[in-house]
């Protein structure tokens, strides 16, 4: 079974994930995981962008392993059947979303892959949701699940 975990730094009340996650437990298991702390609020605040980048970094440092991938607005743009192609080869995934300075390029560099939901900007937990959508999506394009009935 595959292991998926999304890892997010957000200060505040998410949307509930949890039908994308239950409904995804036939393919895989599905963590969220919200590594916010007071470093990262006080890095934020501090209004200096690369300690704020690094606070991010350096919580999400210990789960790099297995398929890394970072959202970011530099990233491929892909429709869903790419998305499940891209995911589908891989047992344990780590997706990666950056707080509001967003990643270093050197963090960039130790992603498999960066990927980009949307030229638009969105916020943190509206980034959140589409990923999780998009992830039990792509599961089930993988499993020929009728949830998808896009070509």
């Amino acid at each position: 079974m595959k292991q998926i975990a999304v890892y997010s730094c957000f200060k505040g009340e998410d949307y509930d994930l949890s039908a994308f996650i239950k409904a995804s437990l036939k393919w895989a298991k599905i963590s969220d995981i919200n590594k916010f702390s007071p470093n990262i609020a006080k890095a934020q605040s501090s209004g200096d962008i690369m300690l704020a980048k690094k606070s991010y970094e350096s919580a999400y440092e210990t789960h790099l392993n297995g398929f890394c991938v970072a959202l970011d607005e530099r990233g491929k743009a892909m429709d869903s059947l790419g998305f499940a192609k891209l995911i589908e080869p891989h047992n344990k995934i780590n997706f990666f979303i950056g707080g509001a300075y967003g990643f270093s390029d050197e963090f960039r560099g130790k992603m498999h892959t960066l990927l980009s939901l949307s030229k638009l900007t969105m916020a943190h937990k509206i980034a959140k949701l589409v990923l999780f959508e998009q992830i039990f999506r792509a599961l089930s394009i993988s499993a020929n699940h009728p949830y998808h009935k896009g070509e």
